[in-house]
């Protein structure tokens, strides 16, 4: 009988002792993990910062990673005519900083990388505006300077924009042009043209 008593206890003693040391056991997993899961999330943080830090100091660099430039006309749809065009249209695009390169079109400069694409589009000034936009053509002045522009060609995708394909090879100074556009405002359709600039940017050899 005490035999039989003193084995319950040490079998009780035994599975009390090991509940202790898997309870133990799984704690320290979890900490474990917690802290791997932890190191995980900032060696991706430093990753993500690092990427936009090299970003960031590509651009400042002149743009040493070669990307397409879209540029997009902001037309005041309400009051152009004739004899306020540079007026009434602001150029922007993904490469400028504004506050070095104004949107008036006379002024404005498009960076462009050899090789590479640059699309023209544009919209009213008005977000309600029912005025529809559409770029028509791209078109070389007679003086145009260097020849950066390859060829232009209306984006099959998206109907009112026009793509340019860019050469490939570095080409100094600017290339001037006009963009012509169309705005449809119920019957009444008008055409326009304004006249920026290309240059091409340091991008990648």
């Amino acid at each position: 009988m005490k035999t039989s008593t003193l084995l319950k206890k040490t079998i009780r003693t035994a599975s009390f002792l090991a509940a202790i040391l898997l309870l133990i056991s799984f704690n320290t997993n979890k900490i474990e993990t917690e802290k791997n899961l932890e190191q995980s999330n900032e060696v991706l943080w430093k990753t993500k910062n690092t990427l936009m830090q090299y970003n960031v100091i590509a651009q400042q660099e002149g743009g040493n990673i070669k990307k397409d430039t879209y540029v997009l006309l902001t037309i005041d749809t309400k009051i152009i005519n004739e004899t306020n065009i540079d007026s009434t249209i602001v150029f922007s695009d993904d490469r400028s900083d504004p506050a070095r390169n104004p949107g008036n079109p006379k002024e404005f400069t498009s960076i462009v990388d050899k090789n590479m694409k640059i699309y023209w589009s544009g919209i009213a000034k008005d977000p309600n505006s029912n005025a529809v936009i559409k770029i028509i053509e791209i078109i070389r002045k007679q003086d145009g300077g260097a020849e950066i522009l390859k060829k232009t060609f209306k984006d099959p995708n998206k109907d009112g924009i026009v793509v340019g394909k860019i050469k490939n090879k570095k080409v100094e100074g600017f290339e001037y042009y006009s963009v012509k556009f169309s705005i449809t405002q119920g019957d009444l359709i008008t055409e326009f043209e304004v006249d920026p600039k290309l240059q091409m940017g340091l991008g990648t050899d």
